[in-house]
């Protein structure tokens, strides 16, 4: 009888004689000459367009494998069928054991992150401008899962917990889902996607009637969070119908497609929506672009469904009070058009794509905001100790 290690010793010689005979069939063998000569060059001598750099080179093998969605597929299946959890550790990706994919946070100290928060309160509080922190959290709230799964340490909430209790000691207003989560019974893990590091829609909308909530707690909002109610919405369901981030890295065949609903409010709506050039009247229903909900594409070259909902600066004509300004991140595709559902008035900003010349605190004085949200992925936290980091700016409120 074969034995459970000699199956995976069979099966890892196939997966090593695919791999191989894609690179001869692509002529990926060619390209260690390319190799060399990134290897030779003098990077001081050459302009910046001029030099070959690690993701060129990247880019030109991969682009270059032969049937390149096959291989990928195929490396999906070895990769579930070998059990391998940790095979895209490189890229810090891990697929827990009921198949969602997640990632781990290094050690901060949370020190540049708290010292510029405490700092804006401050502005302001000068001016008599609300501030709330929203903690949104990420596929596992206990740190012990990457220990016990995949042998390898991550801060995530443990960086979130020191920092929460820093900023609510500085007396910086504070709502933590995390705490939600735990309050509900809830499992995180039905508030996300398996194969995209964003949460559903469902977790944006439970999320804003929290956020609603403590917009009426903290500054004397008087949202009727009974809007919030699953019963006033239509939910549109899709099943196994797309791929997220995470997933077209890993693979469909490794993790499989994710589910998808679209949420819409039942009851009528009127909008204002305002960008850079001029304005224009609408429903809910113009926060949504349904193009994207496209059956018929190759799931590795669809749109993020995720991204169907959008983050457009809006006024409710039906809300007479509130004028909020959310800084967020990606999460906020979701929560954006759901929070506008209780405030006359809502803009959002995502800072890491202002560069610096864009004045926050000037922004904010401009166009006149009584209240501040700042919402916030978890593993935004520590972004800053890395200069290369495309979320490096985020917690830089100047």
């Amino acid at each position: 009888m074969i034995t459970k290690n000699i199956e995976k010793k069979i099966l890892s010689y196939m997966f090593i004689t695919v791999l191989f005979v894609g690179f001869v069939k692509g002529g990926s063998y060619i390209k260690v000459q390319r190799v060399a000569e990134y290897l030779k060059q003098d990077t001081a001598l050459l302009d910046d367009e001029d030099a070959l750099t690690v993701d060129a080179l990247e880019s030109e093998f991969t682009s270059s494998l032969w049937n390149r969605r096959k291989l990928i597929n195929f490396n999906g299946i070895m990769a579930r069928l070998l059990d391998m959890q940790g095979f895209y550790s490189d890229i810090n990706l891990y697929v827990t054991d009921n198949m969602y994919i997640v990632s781990a946070s290094d050690y901060t100290t949370t020190d540049y992150e708290f010292n510029e928060i405490v700092a804006f309160k401050e502005f302001l509080d000068q001016h008599e401008i609300n501030l709330l922190y929203i903690n949104e959290p990420t596929k596992y709230i206990d740190d012990d899962l990457f220990r016990e799964q995949f042998g390898v340490e991550t801060y995530s909430n443990q960086n979130m917990d020191m920092f929460i209790s820093r900023i609510k000691e500085a007396g910086i207003a504070t709502i933590d889902l995390r705490d939600s989560i735990e309050e509900e019974n809830l499992d995180v893990c039905d508030l996300f996607y398996r194969t995209d590091h964003h949460w559903t829609t469902e977790a944006g909308l439970w999320a804003a009637q929290i956020i609603a909530d403590g917009l009426n707690e903290y500054f004397n909002y008087h949202i009727d969070t009974s809007i919030y109610d699953e019963s006033n919405f239509t939910l549109t369901e899709w099943t196994e119908c797309w791929l997220g981030e995470q997933g077209k890295k890993v693979a469909e065949t490794y993790v499989g497609l994710d589910d998808y609903t679209e949420i819409k409010p039942i009851f009528t709506t009127n909008y204002t929506f305002k960008n850079s050039k001029d304005s224009y009247e609408g429903t809910f229903d113009d926060f949504i672009n349904e193009d994207v909900y496209n059956l018929d594409n190759d799931v590795y070259e669809n749109s993020s469904w995720h991204y169907s909902y959008q983050r457009i600066d809006c006024i409710n004509n039906d809300v007479e009070f509130g004028k909020v300004l959310i800084l967020g991140d990606s999460y906020d595709q979701i929560t954006v058009p759901f929070i506008s559902l209780g405030v006359h008035e809502v803009d959002s900003l995502v800072l890491r794509a202002c560069d610096d010349s864009f004045d926050l605190r000037n922004y904010i004085l401009e166009n006149g905001y009584d209240t501040v949200l700042i919402c916030y992925a978890q593993f935004m936290l520590g972004a800053h100790d890395d200069p290369n980091s495309s979320n490096y700016r985020m917690f830089t409120f100047e």
